[in-house]
């Protein structure tokens, strides 16, 4: 494993997968090598981050900035980001977007609580004629439902589904698109379709981190995006 871990190994594989991913039934076991596998992901991922944004932001500059949205302004303190960012961004969404990608059956119905529990959530924010609390409630009573049950099977159900494997790359596609589509909300409204193109760095993200899941597990990925946030928040800090 060490060997084909190497860096050249490692970012061929890492180009393989976000081209076409492919499964694996359970992530390698941690080690040293492991640990440098993870490193070299969040450099990348920063790396990715940071050209992506440059080139969104030079297409703004050039005259896209009426079709992408800016930033919002943080309203919260910094502890409030710290607290988001570092630990309830990092475990809730790499439990919804990535903790199924073992495709075990307990994990998949788990997911399908989280993601209807995130529609609820999306609904009530999107429709004005919805009352956002009841409905982000019925969000939270959902995936509470879904975790009651994913504890109650989660030891006996291990079988991978013949149609998970069949359809991985999809998924893994699919999530990632998703998992970038709701940093939308970090942004303004948006004013033109195009517009969703400045959550091209999350989608490339989320591709990443997929990668971190599958190989690695789910443990390093959390720390692969709090890892990120912190870097993230670290630059805007000093950069104002």
């Amino acid at each position: 494993m060490a060997d084909s871990w190497r860096l050249r190994g490692l970012l061929a594989d890492i180009s393989r997968f976000v081209w076409r991913p492919d499964f694996r039934a359970a992530p390698v076991d941690w080690s040293r090598t492991a640990a440098l596998a993870l490193l070299i992901l969040v450099v990348l991922d920063l790396t990715q981050f940071a050209i992506a944004t440059r080139l969104l932001n030079a297409l703004s500059a050039g005259g896209g900035a009426e079709v992408l949205p800016p930033m919002k302004t943080p309203k919260g303190s910094l502890a409030t980001e710290l607290f988001t960012g570092l630990l309830v961004a990092p475990l809730l969404e790499e439990v919804l977007f990535r903790g199924w990608l073992t495709g075990r059956g307990a994990g998949l119905r788990f997911a399908a609580y989280g993601f209807a529990g995130l529609a609820l959530f999306a609904a009530g924010a999107a429709f004005a004629f919805l009352n956002p609390r009841a409905v982000g409630a019925a969000g939270v009573l959902v995936v509470f439902a879904g975790l009651l049950h994913w504890l109650r099977t989660r030891t006996r159900d291990h079988a991978v589904p013949a149609w998970f494997r069949r359809h991985f790359p999809w998924l893994v596609w699919g999530s990632s698109l998703l998992f970038g589509l709701i940093h939308l909300g970090n942004h303004e409204a948006l004013t033109h379709p195009l517009g969703v193109v400045v959550v091209l760095p999350q989608v490339i993200g989320g591709l990443l981190l997929a990668w971190t899941r599958t190989r690695l597990g789910l443990a390093a990925a959390i720390i692969h995006h709090a890892a990120f946030n912190a870097v993230w928040l670290a630059v805007k800090a000093l950069c104002g």
